[in-house]
């Protein structure tokens, strides 16, 4: 059976809510709760590809050894994610992210990277890639091992394997945008980003002229994520917007990586772009309706209830 293997980042997310203003320096402010989840954009894909429980899925990612990494293994593990290509590494802690919700569900970070600078080439085993699997990068292009021309590096490799390979963006620190991302386009059949991300990494100056570039490099599925607005989707079988599922949002973090979660669970199973686009934001949506980047996932069963629920099955046959 066909199986989705999500590389990149993988943190533990410690989660506080509400921060209405920041504290001033040598300050401080109250929370009501504190939370520690799993998170990380290939890991938060990964455990909502399990939770929806219809592809199985594995993980490629550099954890330490430390307390945080031991909590990581528990929580993979429980919700039935493969972890035998993991990597370690004794220099340096997991990965972690402080994310602070503010009202209303707009959230700000603080991003220590750590042990998943140290996936690399040399530490991925390509092995586990078998042809017609799936091999979904989250946020690869700003580890200090897998970004630019090493990210080209591995996604040739990849494609050697004959797998299908899905590249969803994250925010650039540091500013290089195109040079972190463009190696690996090439290499690129179903591209993820959001409408700010995808002129930025294509540095231009407006969302139309980043689409003729991301196009430029022959991407079969180009993705820009909308909040509000919902998804566009451009492809030859499918081009168009894909509106919101209406709930009642908690908390926006891993909205997007829980779309891709669910996007490329229908593509695996052979759907259309558009009834796969409608399940990617029926998961997104169930996504935000808890605290954390993966809590509000459903099961598959769950998910479809809720597409009947707003009228939106169409005619395709939902059927996994």
């Amino acid at each position: 059976m066909k199986k989705i293997w999500s590389l990149g980042i993988s943190n533990l997310d410690i989660v506080t809510q509400p921060i209405t203003h920041w504290p001033v320096f040598g300050g401080a402010v109250s929370s009501d709760t504190t939370e520690m989840v799993l998170g990380g954009m290939a890991l938060n894909t990964a455990v909502s590809v399990a939770k929806i429980g219809k592809v199985p899925i594995g993980i490629i990612s550099c954890l330490g050894t430390d307390f945080a990494s031991k909590l990581l293994i528990e929580g993979l593990e429980a919700n039935q994610v493969d972890i035998s290509h993991l990597c370690y590494t004794d220099k340096a802690n997991s990965g972690t992210a402080i994310c602070f919700i503010h009202p209303g569900g707009d959230r700000s970070f603080v991003l220590c990277m750590a042990a998943n600078h140290y996936l690399n080439d040399s530490n991925i085993d390509y092995s586990a890639l078998n042809e017609g699997d799936y091999l979904h990068v989250g946020g690869a292009m700003i580890m200090n091992g897998t970004r630019g021309e090493n990210l080209a590096t591995i996604l040739k490799k990849a494609k050697e394997r004959k797998v299908i390979i899905s590249l969803d963006t994250c925010w650039d620190g540091t500013g290089q945008w195109r040079k972190l991302l463009e190696p690996a386009l090439q290499y690129v059949d179903i591209f993820e980003t959001n409408a700010e991300e995808a002129v930025l990494y294509a540095e231009k100056d407006d969302l139309k002229d980043a689409l003729s570039y991301y196009s430029s490099f022959d991407i079969d599925v180009i993705v820009v994520k909308m909040g509000e607005k919902g998804v566009y989707i451009k492809s030859q079988s499918f081009t168009g917007e894909i509106p919101i599922f209406s709930v009642d949002t908690v908390d926006g973090t891993g909205a997007g990586d829980a779309f891709d979660a669910g996007f490329l669970t229908g593509l695996i199973n052979n759907w259309s772009i558009e009834q796969a686009g409608i399940f990617g934001s029926a998961v997104g949506a169930k996504c935000v309706t808890k605290y954390g980047a993966t809590t509000g996932v459903v099961s598959y069963a769950e998910t479809l209830a809720m597409i009947k629920e707003h009228g939106r099955e169409g005619d395709w046959n939902w059927v996994l």
